[in-house]
């Protein structure tokens, strides 16, 4: 594969947050984190609990974009 035909080393997620009312004057945030390539879900409280589990499904799929191709893969051709 050519420099020009690489593919990145991206992934791709999509947030949906919603407000669940008030804990001593603060806004409580609830959310989902869904990793779009392997569609897995994961729930989350409060803002300091999403940067853990997208690292987390960084760790997992390391340089995969699920159509076959892998950092490996992708070397060799």
């Amino acid at each position: 594969m050519s420099d020009k035909e690489q593919l990145p080393d991206s992934q791709l997620f999509t947030v949906r947050v919603w407000l669940e009312g008030e804990v001593d004057g603060q806004p409580q945030w609830r959310g989902k984190l869904r990793h779009v390539p392997s569609g897995e879900i994961r729930h989350f409280r409060g803002w300091a609990a999403l940067i853990p589990l997208m690292l987390d499904m960084l760790r997992r799929y390391p340089g995969q974009n699920f159509t076959g191709y892998n950092k490996e893969s992708r070397d060799e051709k």
